[in-house]
């Protein structure tokens, strides 16, 4: 066995100088032969096609000649092969994932470097119908990317057969997008941008459509959602220009809701969200995000004026918003919490009110700590089911803490102490102490 694999690697450097003795100018006229012998029949050739991606980079990276348009449009041609056995298998199965992804790439570019080369009009003309092989094939990978949801390596091989298909067209040749299709590939191209990450290309690919008067609502509400994160004054202008071309529009409608939410603009929200609720009668998100509005009302009515008629009408419009999330998701957590942060910011209010008190009102002392340890207990069913769904949330953990010190149940205050912690430490709380 040891002398086999000595026999091996000595077999392997001799390859390897042999390769190494290869003149550049005759490695690029194998690699061409070598390709056209895996062209004649690739089931049976398929070393050829090896063969020939070895050969070609002893030629690209030789002085003598990676200057030659004949070096990198054979190289476009050899790799744009290698691409052709991923693209075949994407055209009889969707969910294959392809082996060389990057070898269009390379064909691409190996294309553009040959026509920056090409002196001869058949030099330019191969150069060109390389690119638009090359490319289609890119736009299918950028499909299976979008499958793999890498949306960073779909946005960079959308953009890149994007700048190709806008040299094709220059060049007075076929694109590869249908112009009908172009405004959906900028689209898609921006989506991915977006969703990886890549808010600048996202914003620089929405304005151009945006800019172009799309009719493609979602572009308005992404754009919109882009700038206003950032703060942008045009935000709102988008906004208002997606709402008046698409005022049906649900997308359009929850991202000036969003909008409204980060201005705290609440008597605004209760408008937007009341036709939300219209629009998505079974969405419960929607009649969560409402309930939210009566909240904070309630919560500043509360503050400003104390337990007036307008402050129990916000809170039970409040209640009323939460209960028909939660009817339609039993497992709302937000809806769960709020209703619990309700009760609980009410007694806590209450109890500094008492604090606040005169020695000599030891009466209304009583009366409001007993109204609020009773808030505390109506808050405490909530923040238990809360805690069923989501073990890992703060403020839920605080809450529980601070009601079971309340209560003198230490052994669960120390329970939820060390689930604090450990969430303030990074260590995730595996499992939910309360089982519902």
């Amino acid at each position: 066995m040891k002398k086999l694999v000595v026999t091996l690697l000595s077999f392997v450097m001799v390859v390897m100088a042999l390769n190494a003795q290869i003149e550049p100018s005759k490695a690029l006229s194998k690699a061409g032969k070598a390709l056209s012998s895996y062209n004649l029949d690739p089931s049976s050739n398929k070393a050829k096609l090896d063969e020939a991606l070895e050969l070609i980079e002893i030629a690209a990276n030789s002085p003598e000649t990676n200057g030659s348009f004949k070096t990198w449009n054979t190289r476009g041609e050899i790799y744009d092969a290698l691409a052709s056995v991923d693209f075949n298998q994407l055209i009889i199965d969707q969910t294959h994932v392809p082996a060389h992804p990057e070898s269009a790439f390379t064909a691409v570019e190996s294309f553009q470097k040959a026509y920056e080369l090409a002196q001869k009009k058949y030099e330019f003309k191969d150069a060109l119908k390389g690119l638009a092989s090359a490319a289609s094939k890119l736009n299918i990978f950028a499909n299976s990317y979008i499958q793999q949801k890498k949306y960073g390596e779909a946005f960079k091989a959308l953009e890149l057969v994007y700048t190709v298909n806008n040299f094709l067209k220059e060049q007075g040749k076929d694109p590869v997008v249908n112009d009908e299709e172009l405004d959906n590939h900028v689209f898609v191209m921006a989506f991915c941008a977006q969703l990886s990450g890549d808010k600048e290309s996202a914003k620089k690919y929405y304005k151009q459509l945006y800019d172009a008067g799309t009719q493609e609502a979602t572009v308005y509400a992404q754009y919109f959602n882009l700038l206003n994160e950032e703060g942008d004054p045009n935000a709102l202008e988008v906004l208002e220009k997606g709402r008046k071309m698409f005022p049906d529009n649900t997308e359009i409608l929850f991202a000036e809701i969003n909008y409204y939410i980060k201005q705290e603009k609440f008597d605004v929200l209760e408008i937007k969200l009341i036709e939300a609720t219209e629009r998505e009668p079974d969405n419960p998100s929607v009649y969560s995000a409402l309930g939210n509005v009566y909240m904070n009302l309630f919560q500043q009515e509360f503050e400003t004026n104390g337990d007036t008629e307008l402050a129990g009408k916000y809170f039970n419009d409040a209640l009323k918003y939460f209960n028909k999330s939660l009817e339609l998701n039993p497992k709302q957590f937000d809806a769960l919490y709020s209703i619990g942060s309700m009760y609980y910011n009410k007694a806590v209010i209450l109890v500094k009110q008492a604090n606040e008190l005169p020695l000599s009102e030891t009466k209304k002392y009583n009366e409001l700590v007993e109204k609020s340890n009773e808030l505390m207990n109506e808050a405490l069913p909530y923040f238990k089911k809360a805690e069923s769904i989501n073990p890992n949330d703060t403020n839920t953990l605080i809450a529980l803490k601070e009601i079971f010190a309340r209560q003198e149940n230490f052994d669960l205050v120390k329970e939820f102490t060390t689930r604090l912690d450990n969430v303030k430490n990074g260590v995730e709380n595996t499992e939910s102490y309360f089982k519902m």
